[in-house]
């Protein structure tokens, strides 16, 4: 459904990219840096939806928003805000927004955010259009196999409304699950009965005919996290005719957050020690701490360049992480890919970084492999990081060896070594970003825990499957099936 969208953000690096996934999406797109240009844009034109930074150079997200009510009420509006709390969002939404989205979000979160409020506002618009022809009966509405009784249906968000006697008239299969009763018995019941105990119980402060005002707050409802808000249907004089309950499942959207949380803090750490390093390195020197020949320094600017280069791979490798989550869908070759050549050029690359520590790498190919959809950079990115863990991992006159064979599955490839291995306990972990086992036999061992993190994801982006198996002190072997 393509809508009329806009945007306004005073930070244009956001603002633009913004515009540009929106766009993609098939929707026409309005930016504005300020208040004062956004409100001149509707003045122009209606818009569906509008997205709207809290803190903006002229005025506030919530002035704005105020504004932009008078000048189009049909607006749906979504708050962006780095400023993300529970109080911000409870006055937000007393001020009548229909959405609110913390900073920093990616574009799924922001898509979802927009199908959210389009789905709502053609529940809204189509509700408002029945409910001015059916304002006295609004359980004849609910009973009616109208295009909003399968709109409603359809939602994956849970949707409830009452009517001004507390009584339910319409519930979706959704709002069933979510309170643990079939939809069809809970129309006719009273909203004390059902709503009195339960995730949704704090909506019942909201039912107070007295109060005009729409509540928002969250609930559990294992394994879920819910994001629910009450509002009133109204008629032209302003009386209330019910109450409309929608529960949102932001799970998701509340593990990224934490993800993202762990991911900045390991981060964070993973630049500061180096960095730290070199500073100490820097000072040693400039101090002249161990004579004026510069001798007896060689070590620490080995030691130095050392760390240098290990920033330089973190860095490659987040960029590797953020090209993959960018790109999105495999680019598929122009033609099937030969992989045995490239099984070749990585085992010579790492060919003499094993030597240097007494392992033997061994490629093993079977004759007429079938042709593997997914690029060739791809595929030498995750040898290259399986082999080079192998080798690291390795003990000196060990083996690796990177076999290719045709499978009932399809195309398997799998490289396994001889080296420590991996505790059970940890298999499962592999592949998040800057996990490393952390034992004895590891210490002194390069690396930043990005590589497997960067395998995981080309090999799901490509359709494939990953396994890993592994006996500590024995060795690991990482397989990976491309279907045929």
């Amino acid at each position: 459904m393509a809508a009329r969208i806009l945007v306004v953000d005073d930070e244009s690096g956001i603002r633009s990219g913004v515009c540009e996934i929106l766009a993609l999406e098939g929707h026409t797109v309005d930016s504005a840096d300020c208040g004062q240009v956004a409100q001149e844009l509707v003045s122009q034109r209606p818009y569906d939806i509008a997205l709207i930074d809290y803190r903006l150079p002229d005025v506030d997200g919530l002035t704005l928003l105020q504004s932009l009510r008078q000048k189009s009420p049909g607006v749906m509006t979504c708050m962006i805000t780095a400023y993300a709390n529970i109080e911000t969002a409870i006055l937000a939404t007393r001020q009548g927004i229909d959405f609110f989205l913390p900073k920093p979000f990616s574009p799924d979160d922001m898509i979802a955010a927009v199908n959210t409020l389009l789905g709502h506002k053609k529940l809204r618009d189509e509700a408002e259009r029945l409910r001015a022809a059916h304002a006295a009966n609004l359980r004849q509405l609910a009973s009616e196999k109208s295009q909003t009784h399968s709109l409603v249906a359809s939602l994956r968000d849970g949707v409830l409304v009452v009517n001004r006697e507390g009584e339910i008239v319409l519930a979706n299969r959704s709002m069933a699950e979510i309170l643990g009763i079939e939809a069809r018995r809970l129309l006719g019941s009273q909203e004390s009965s059902v709503l009195s105990e339960g995730v949704l119980s704090p909506a019942l402060a909201a039912f107070d005919k007295g109060n005009p005002v729409p509540a928002v707050f969250e609930a559990d409802a294992p394994p879920k996290r819910l994001f629910v808000t009450v509002s009133g249907f109204y008629d032209d004089a302003g009386g209330l005719l019910g109450r409309i309950i929608t529960a949102v499942d932001i799970t998701a959207v509340k593990r990224l957050a934490l993800e993202k949380a762990r991911f900045t803090r390991t981060l964070v750490h993973e630049l500061r020690a180096p960095l730290g390093a070199v500073k100490s390195i820097i000072e040693v020197m400039r101090d002249k701490s161990l004579g004026d020949t510069l001798e007896p320094y060689m070590q620490f600017l080995a030691r130095a360049d050392e760390r240098i280069d290990g920033l330089s791979e973190l860095i490659s490798d987040l960029l590797s992480l953020s090209r993959i989550e960018h790109d999105g869908a495999v680019q598929t070759p122009a033609a099937p890919l030969n992989i045995s050549p490239i099984l070749t050029e990585v085992a010579e690359l790492w060919r003499d970084r094993a030597a240097t520590v007494r392992v033997n790498i061994n490629v093993d190919a079977v004759q007429d492999l079938p042709p593997c959809a997914i690029s060739a950079d791809d595929l030498r990115t995750i040898l290259t990081n399986l082999v080079g863990n192998a080798v690291k991992y390795n003990r000196p006159g060990g083996d690796v060896t990177v076999r290719a064979l045709r499978s009932a599955d399809g195309l398997e490839i799998a490289v396994r070594d001889t080296g420590i291995g991996i505790k059970p306990e940890n298999l499962a972990r592999l592949g998040e970003e800057f996990f490393r086992e952390k034992r004895g036999e590891t210490k002194g061992i390069e690396g930043n825990g990005l590589g497997l993190a960067i395998v995981k994801r080309l090999v799901d982006r490509a359709g494939g499957r990953l396994s890993i198996s592994s006996t500590p002190e024995s060795g690991s072997e990482f397989r990976i099936i491309f279907p045929g």
